[in-house]
Parts: C-alpha cells; sequence; structure tokens
C-alpha cells in the first residue's frame, strides 16, 4: 500500500495536535469542528505555550449570542425549496457555528453545564415571545416558527459540527423543550437528510397527498395514492407542461409538508387540505375530469406554496 503523505501541526483553535492528508486543501479539526486549510496549522514547538481556553468568556460568548440563532434570522422558515434551503443553511451555519464552538470550549473548562445552557437558551427564547406585541394573538404561530427553525437548522447544524458537545445539547434541548411544549415536540433530524429530500425527486411518491393519506391513516397503496400516482405518471406527464409542473411540485413540496409537520395542528391542516383540495380531485379522477383535477391539483400547490414557503 502507497504511503500517504502528511503534514502535521495544531488546531489554533483549541491546540489539539492534528495529522492531516497533504493532498487537503481543507478540513475540519477532528477535535472542535473549526475548518481550517493546511497554513492555518500552527507550528508544533508553539503548542506548550499556546494560553488555556478562557472557559468563563466562552461561556459569556454563547449566553450573549445564542438568541441570535433565532432573532437573526427573519424568513429562514420559508427558504425550504429545493434551490433554496441549501444556501440558506449553508448561510445559517457560517452566522453561527462559533456560538456552539465558543460553547463547546466552555462546558470542557467546566465553565458552563449543557443541561444549564440548553436552559438558558429556552428561558431566552421564551422571554423574547413574552415581549412580542403579537405573543397573546399569535403564540402558536410564534413557536412554530421558531421550533420550525431550531428543528430544521439549529439543530442539524450542530450535530453537523460532530463538536464533543453536539449529541448531548441536541438532546437536552429537545428534551426541554419537549418538558416545557409537552404539545408541540420536534425530533432530532440531520442535514444530509434534509438536503438528500431536496435533492431527490422521489418519483415514487406524490409529497403532500402522501402526507394527507398517512395522517388519515391510510396505507401507501390506498385507491387515492394509487389513483394519484397514475394521474401524475399517465395524464398530467404527457401534457404539454406535465413536466415543468411536475418539476415545480418536487422543488416546493417538501417544504411545505416539513413546515406542516412541524406545526402544533398538523392533523387539522392536513384535514382541511384533504377536504378542500384533495377530496374535490380524487373526485375529479373518478369521474374522468382529469383536466379539472390538474387545475386544481396545481392550484392548490401554489396555494400552499404561497402560504408555507412565500
Amino acid at each position: 500500500m502507497a504511503q500517504i503523505d502528511v503534514i502535521t501541526g495544531r488546531c489554533p483553535k483549541c491546540s489539539e495536535q492534528l495529522e492531516i492528508p497533504a493532498h487537503l486543501k481543507q478540513f475540519s479539526c477532528m477535535y472542535c469542528g473549526t475548518r481550517l486549510t493546511p497554513s492555518e496549522l500552527t507550528d508544533d514547538s508553539a503548542a506548550p505555550n499556546a494560553p488555556a481556553v478562557d472557559g468563563t468568556a466562552s461561556a459569556a460568548f454563547y449566553r450573549e449570542h445564542v438568541l441570535g440563532v433565532i432573532t437573526n434570522h427573519p424568513g429562514i422558515e420559508k427558504k425550504m425549496t429545493r434551490s433554496d434551503f441549501v444556501p440558506a443553511f449553508e448561510q445559517y451555519s457560517q452566522s453561527n457555528e462559533e456560538i456552539f464552538r465558543q460553547l463547546d470550549a466552555a462546558v470542557s473548562a467546566g465553565a458552563i453545564t449543557l443541561e444549564d445552557a440548553a436552559d438558558f437558551f429556552l428561558d431566552q427564547l421564551e422571554t423574547r415571545w413574552e415581549q412580542e406585541a403579537s405573543w397573546k394573538a399569535s403564540r402558536s404561530a410564534l413557536m412554530d416558527t421558531d421550533k420550525f427553525v431550531i428543528a430544521v437548522f439549529l439543530v442539524p447544524m450542530i450535530r453537523r459540527m460532530e463538536l464533543k458537545t453536539s449529541e448531548e445539547y441536541c438532546r437536552l434541548l429537545q428534551a426541554h423543550w419537549c418538558s416545557r411544549h409537552p404539545k408541540s415536540p420536534f425530533y432530532l433530524g440531520n442535514y444530509e437528510e434534509l438536503a438528500g429530500g431536496f435533492r431527490k425527486k422521489f418519483l415514487g411518491l406524490c409529497f403532500i397527498t402522501t402526507a394527507v393519506c398517512l395522517q388519515a391513516g391510510k396505507p401507501d397503496d390506498c385507491p387515492e395514492l394509487t389513483a394519484f400516482r397514475a394521474f401524475r405518471d399517465g395524464y398530467l406527464r404527457a401534457c404539454p407542461d406535465g413536466p415543468a409542473l411536475i418539476e415545480e411540485y418536487y422543488n416546493v413540496a417538501p417544504g411545505i409538508v416539513l413546515r406542516i409537520d412541524l406545526s402544533r395542528d398538523r392533523e387539522a391542516r392536513y384535514e382541511a387540505i384533504r377536504e378542500n383540495w384533495l377530496a374535490p380531485c380524487y373526485a375529479d379522477i373518478q369521474a374522468g375530469n382529469l383536466h379539472r383535477c390538474k387545475e386544481r391539483y396545481v392550484e392548490m400547490v401554489r396555494s400552499l406554496e404561497k402560504e408555507y414557503l412565500s
């Protein structure tokens, strides 16, 4: 086996010694997650004199900036189309990763516990809600929006960083949120699954229709889903504008479903979609009125896009 050339040095952030394949132009420190280039590594000889991590300052940095993971990104919950999500996620990560590197350093130095860090963030969030003029009138909307940002941007970002504290912090954040708001839970996701959902076309699925049927307890091969898939792959794909409409649908449908799934009243929302859109569309298919089904379905998708993504 050919020997791999390596370069050695210390991470300028955490001072841990690294051995990196020489061909890499960029890499992450395996200890603190900092993105580096070979030229940024420090000389081993300088490591003994490197200053110790100031855990108190790192904890203060976390406390000062953590609420910004929500407040500094208004409208990001609507960046959920295939073309918008990945750039929005990367921009969000660039803005906020340092907060959690500092937290990682503070925890390592014993200046703060992850339990206290998670509670501090949620306390700050709830104080912000109470200060909002619209809090009493739109409590659930404010909570749902912030929960969405936490579940779809914050937690996947922290987990992707792979810090020593990443998984435990996310677990505690989820557990404490669910303890405080048991009627509005969220589940731990990761970036790869989210981004993958936008990259794939899922040609075997009808996102919104599938979600509505699953919510109603219907199986994947129920008559409605079978009829809608046949409509899509037969009549709609053969229409002159059919492929473009299908592509438009795949661009927005995953984000729409994700927004609904993380709403506290998801059952009512899916039932409204079924009653107002899908049941009439299904009746059109059964009656052989495929052109009217197409019109209704396009109207549904664009209405939901306007409601959830615009």
